[in-house]
Parts: C-alpha cells; sequence; structure tokens
C-alpha cells in the first residue's frame, strides 16, 4: 500500500513509516508548517486565509500521491480529510484535545466524527476522545529502542535531568518546587533542562541548574546516558515520548503516573506528584546507584514490551487494510 503520514508529532510519524516500510509499504511523511500553530487561538482565526491556502496545497499533495491510506496526526488537522474527500485515519497525541477552544472545537468534533479510525497517543487522552468517539483506541507510541539505549549504566553517572519541558500543562511549578528544595538540602546534586517555556527564568534563577539550548533529537540519547536520574511530567498523569524515551534508555524516571489499567503490567516510574515527592525521590535514587540500574533495566524491558515498533506499526497497518477493503 501507499501510505501517507502526515505532520510528524514527537516523531511518531516517522517511527511508524519505519515501521511501515518494514512491512513492504511505501510511506511518505508529510510534515505541513502549519503556520501560526503558537499562536494564542483569539488570534487564530485572523491567519485563517494563510492556514486555508497551507490546507489546499495539501490537499492537492494528498490527491497527487495518489494514496491508498492517509493517516493524520493532530485531532484538528483531520479536517484536511473532510475537506479533501478522502478517507483517513486520525491520531490524537495530547494538547490538541486537552486544549480544545471555541476555534478548535468544530474542526475537532468533525475530524473525529469523519476519520475511518481514532487513536489516542497516551492514556489521560481517553476521557477526552471516548466521549466524542467511543471506538478510538489506545496506541502506545512506538519508541526507537536501539536509538535510545543504555551507553552506560546508571549507576555510573551523577546529575538529573528535566526531560519535559518547561511549562505549565507538564507540572512544571511542581518540578521547580523539587530543584529548589534541592538546592537548600543536596546541594551538590546538579541538574540540567532545556531551556524554553514560561518557567525557564525561575530555573536559570538557581544555582543548582544548568539551562541547555533545545537539541536535536538524535543529540537526546548522549544526553540522557551523560544523566543518572530523569525527572518527567508532575502534572497529567500519564507519561509522553519525552519520558519514555528516558525509560528506554534504562533511567529511572521521576514523574506523575495514574493510569495503571492502561497496560497489562504498569511502567516501572518513580511516582511523585509535588515538589517535596519528586525531591525526596530523586534523592534516594541518587544515593542508591544499584537501585538506579535495577529500575533501569526493568523500565527497558518494559518498553520492548510495550512500546515497540513492530506491534505499533501492526496495528496501523491492520487498520489500514481494514480501510482499503471498505472502499
Amino acid at each position: 500500500m501507499r501510505i501517507a503520514e502526515i505532520n510528524d508529532i514527537a516523531s511518531v510519524a516517522s517511527e511508524l513509516a519505519e515501521g511501515l516500510r518494514a512491512r513492504g509499504h511505501t510511506v511518505q511523511v508529510i510534515r505541513p508548517r502549519l503556520f501560526g500553530g503558537s499562536l494564542p487561538w483569539m488570534v487564530k482565526p485572523l491567519i485563517g486565509p494563510v492556514r486555508a491556502v497551507e490546507w489546499a496545497q495539501l490537499i492537492r499533495q494528498v490527491h497527487a500521491g495518489d494514496f491508498d491510506v492517509v493517516h493524520i496526526h493532530y485531532a484538528y488537522l483531520g479536517m484536511v480529510g473532510v475537506l479533501g474527500k478522502f478517507p483517513f485515519i486520525l491520531h490524537c497525541h495530547g494538547s490538541d484535545v486537552r486544549k480544545i477552544t471555541p476555534f478548535t472545537r468544530p474542526m475537532i468534533e468533525r475530524s473525529l466524527q469523519a476519520a475511518k479510525r481514532v487513536y489516542y497517543a497516551t492514556p489521560d487522552l481517553a476521557d477526552y476522545v471516548l466521549k466524542r468517539r467511543p471506538d478510538a483506541e489506545f496506541l502506545p507510541n512506538p519508541v526507537d529502542d536501539a536509538e535510545f539505549r543504555p551507553t552506560v549504566a546508571a549507576s555510573e553517572q551523577t546529575g538529573v535531568f528535566i526531560c519535559c519541558s518547561l511549562t505549565g500543562i507538564k507540572g512544571v511549578p511542581r518540578i521547580l518546587a523539587a530543584c529548589r528544595r534541592l538546592a537548600r538540602v543536596r546541594p551538590e546534586i546538579k541538574v540540567t533542562a532545556i531551556a524554553g517555556g514560561e518557567y525557564t527564568d525561575a530555573f536559570a534563577r538557581l544555582p543548582n541548574v544548568t539551562l541547555i539550548p533545545r537539541q536535536a533529537r538524535s543529540a537526546l540519547p548522549g544526553i540522557l546516558n551523560r544523566h543518572a536520574v530523569v525527572m518527567g511530567q508532575a502534572l497529567l498523569g500519564a507519561v509522553g515520548m519525552a519520558e519514555l524515551e528516558a525509560v528506554s534508555c534504562a533511567r529511572p524516571v521521576v514523574a506523575w503516573y495514574r493510569y495503571n489499567r492502561a497496560y497489562p503490567e504498569p511502567p516501572p516510574i518513580v511516582r511523585a506528584v509535588d515538589g517535596f515527592d519528586i525531591a525526596t525521590a530523586v534523592e534516594r535514587l541518587i544515593d542508591n546507584p544499584a537501585e538506579r540500574d535495577r529500575l533501569g533495566a526493568e523500565g527497558r524491558r518494559w518498553i520492548q514490551r510495550y512500546h515497540n515498533l513492530d506491534d505499533a506499526s501492526g496495528k496501523v497497518e491492520a487498520a489500514a487494510i481494514q480501510l482499503v477493503s471498505h472502499r
């Protein structure tokens, strides 16, 4: 089959493309510019004409590609399939359905209803998606465990890496509180974070935190392997690609997780929900190298069981075959 993967969110589309190619399909990853995507929703109607032109170009590209199946990532972008009048699979990733606004609601609801199959990428999205599309399916993001692999044991490294963006939706005020506590009680524990987000300046003022610029994805395995412990999101209750890739690198991840029933067995995440809990968990792991290695090995095996590329691409392939057969 000829398959189009549209919009590469957190590299999920490109990973699935590799898996589908390994299964014998021809896959093209289309990365639209999505001009104005970061603007406040109140302003977005003003860029409507520009977005309309962009979507028209995308529709022409899809029709010209003569694809058997189109897999669209990000809920409102499903409108490209609606307007282009071609059948599509829709993949929801996070803020596209968490932050539904008066501007996006009609597009999201229309896209969800029109899609032939709907996936959502993290278990916390079920509450948002299933009430609009009861047959939607949780599809764990595929993690490239060959790229994101341990090159040095966690027990041999020091320091902590914050893998999530420094934004409110990730619970970063709680992570900031943890770093402030560590600065007081364990100043020798050094923390690294990637700059970007509304809390960047607050982290920059802490003596135990080093900010680095945004990194190419290819640099992330090396950064993860240079640290002993990873801190992830502390608000949503589910982990995203950043945390999963850290787990794949056999790093213990401290994050807030509460969706035990999403998998046959819960992820080996060190659960912490507020600043005190996060700081305490980090201290315990820093002081126990053997525990870091045990959790790291257990986590990597869990990733290989539940976030492997072959399973994810196999599910998309099955949905694509069903879509084509119905056509």
